[in-house]
């Protein structure tokens, strides 16, 4: 049965040391918690941090995550193309990475011994291969030109060919980053076809993309990624409210919360460094306002979010000011905020002095 398993899963990329790269260290020392680990000669960056997860048949699995956040990366350890600098990975069952659905090619060799060179490199048995030639020159519809060096093809003619073969095989994992597109509208439509029906006979895939869309239609798990290390797995729902907590926040703003901690506005240009993920990651356990009128002194007395933080879970902790903050007298609403209707007053609340709450009644004639 096919499955696969990592177990505190790291991956260290070495940095040459420079002058130049010193308050790049440094600002990224300070924001994400050291993640440039330093040596005599050369430091690393750590791409991926103790990722531990499990997947197993029937899995559906989409990665999630800004630029910058691992995805990619862990796809590729999951290809086998990063063996991990620590950790444990073990995988059962064939599989089919398309991450680079080209490689293996000979731009001077033709088609067909292309699809020879791109089979073998799949897993395929040259008597496979030849059983298949017919169904991947029909599907391309290249005709003469698959007896032809394949430097005299277009790209999209090449991501056809290359899309064709590697649909042709019959994995127990897909690995996917984004979605495949190839070629006009009508050969789109025939591709879709045949890359449900490739996905419908795996039994895991996971893909990585940034459509919310696609996720939720081609998914039934989730994973959320941020600066290399899993910040929340679950189901797609979960994950994605989650990951859109302060995108849509009832109090976080992004430029208002740069503007009352410009120590952090450099900062920020780290890949996979998005102002949310800081407060949630950092920001919130550093007694940093989020913004909106809100002090984090107000929570101090609440068992609840004080459980979050001793518990280092920034999500709770960030989900309990999100249902307090309409009952802060402090609280300035962001442009176009509107008051959760289902709210319920926090009658466990210990109020902090100098932070008092307004009533249900009160806060639904203000913000209403």
């Amino acid at each position: 049965m096919a499955y696969i398993e990592l177990k505190d899963v790291c991956i260290d990329f070495p940095m040459p040391k420079s002058k130049s790269r010193t308050d790049l260290r440094r600002s990224v020392k300070h924001t994400i918690g050291g993640k440039f680990k330093n040596s005599v000669g050369a430091s690393s960056l750590r791409a991926l941090d103790n990722i531990t997860l499990q997947l197993t048949k029937g899995e559906r699995v989409g990665l999630v995550g800004h630029n910058g956040a691992g995805k990619t990366t862990l796809l590729r350890v999951l290809a086998g193309v990063y063996p991990p600098s620590n950790g444990e990975i073990r995988c059962e069952g064939r599989i089919a990475s398309l991450l680079d659905i080209s490689l293996g090619f000979d731009l001077e060799a033709s088609g067909y011994e292309n699809i020879f060179l791109r089979g073998l490199y799949l897993g395929l048995t040259k008597h496979q291969i030849s059983a298949c030639i017919d169904k991947i020159s029909n599907f391309t519809n290249l005709g003469n030109y698959l007896s032809m060096p394949i430097r005299t093809y277009s790209s999209g003619m090449l991501m056809r060919l290359a899309f064709a073969i590697t649909t042709e095989v019959e994995p127990d994992i897909i690995l996917m980053d984004e979605w495949i597109s190839v070629g006009d509208t009508k050969f789109m439509e025939q591709a879709k076809e045949r890359l449900e029906s490739f996905i419908n006979t795996s039994s895991i895939m996971v893909l990585a993309s940034h459509s919310e869309d696609l996720i939720r239609s081609t998914c039934n798990k989730a994973i959320l990624l941020g600066q290399g290390e899993i910040l929340a797995q679950g189901s797609v729902e979960e994950v994605y409210h989650h990951y859109n907590f302060f995108g849509s926040s009832a109090f976080f703003d992004i430029d208002e919360y740069i503007s009352i901690h410009p120590d952090l506005e450099a900062s920020m240009s780290v890949p996979g460094m998005a102002p949310w993920m800081h407060f949630i990651r950092y920001g919130i356990f550093e007694g940093r306002s989020p913004g909106c009128g809100i002090s984090l002194e107000a929570f101090d007395n609440d068992p609840v979010f004080t459980s979050a933080l001793q518990a280092r879970n920034g999500l709770a902790a960030a989900e309990r000011i999100e249902n307090i903050a309409p009952f802060l007298s402090s609280f300035i609403p962001p442009k176009g905020w509107r008051q959760n209707k289902e709210l319920s007053y926090p009658d466990e609340f210990i109020e902090t002095d100098g932070h008092p709450l307004i009533s249900l009644e009160e806060s639904m004639a203000k913000y209403s």
